[in-house]
């Protein structure tokens, strides 16, 4: 396999990117929460998804520390989905692929419409000119990748990391502030949407299970707009990618727990 191209995706975004980027290079294309710790044995490898806090979510990460790469000294790209400043994110990224021997060749960073919707009303009004620059950036950094282009260094200064320390240290795994109102139907969307299976449905009802990784998934993706975080979401536009469905965002997301793919599958 040629180039190979994992993805994390909660609303769209990246998954958009990455669907671009794909079919532009021909490359195969695999949700990375369903492929932690398989065998990798293609020389291009990319890895596209959203900033969190100026750094990578915490399914990155996990994925980036359980790769198993059997190329020798593969091109490894990155690009990055953003809803304002990147930060220091691709050098986080790089910092990690170096602890497996790895490092970061080319890296993007992809400015999109902002979904944390937790902190602000997601921007739409603004959404199609975004949209459109960003399918422009990905087609660029297609191009880019293709010629093997390489760029950096990356940087993961102690500003990036400051921030990053409030995703890490107020974000990740505390879920109190989730509600779920009486709009609900039990469709059970949020439960399989979900990266790190921390909703589950007890008495046809949603529970969060304090796993959380903040990824907003639930509360953008629910049909009914029934989950709420504390009391700031009520009111607040729900976003999701236009060029991504809901069906397309489970199967690289919350599918994961109702499929087994062994970990000696060679990509």
């Amino acid at each position: 396999m040629e180039s190979v191209i994992y993805y994390f995706s909660a609303t769209g975004n990246s998954l958009r990117i990455a669907n671009i980027m794909a079919e532009r290079m021909d490359g195969l294309l695999l949700p990375m929460s369903r492929y932690k710790g398989t065998k990798c044995s293609s020389r291009q490898i990319g890895l596209v998804f959203p900033t969190y806090f100026w750094g990578v979510p915490r399914t990155v990460a996990e994925f980036v520390d359980e790769m198993k790469v059997e190329a020798d000294n593969p091109y490894v790209f990155a690009a990055a989905t953003c809803g304002g400043l990147a930060g220091g994110v691709l050098g986080h990224l790089d910092a990690l692929l170096k602890k497996k021997g790895l490092h970061l060749d080319y890296g993007i960073t992809i400015p999109s419409v902002a979904n944390f919707i937790e902190e602000y009303n997601p921007k739409t009004r603004s959404a199609d000119r975004k949209l459109r620059e960003a399918d422009e950036m990905a087609e660029r950094a297609s191009a880019e990748v293709i010629a093997a282009r390489r760029n950096g260094p990356f940087g993961f200064h102690v500003w990036d990391r400051i921030f990053y320390k409030l995703y890490t240290d107020y974000k990740l795994n505390r879920d109190t502030g989730f509600h779920v109102d009486d709009t609900c139907v039990r469709c059970g969307i949020c439960q399989r949407i979900c990266p790190s299976r921390n909703i589950v449905l007890k008495n046809e009802k949603p529970e969060f299970q304090h796993r959380c990784e903040h990824c907003v998934a639930c509360i953008n993706c629910c049909p009914q707009q029934a989950i709420q975080w504390k009391h700031a979401t009520q009111k607040r536009v729900r976003y999701r990618n236009p060029g991504v469905s809901v069906h397309d965002i489970i199967e690289g997301m919350g599918s994961a727990r109702d499929s087994f793919i062994s970990k000696d599958r060679d990509i």
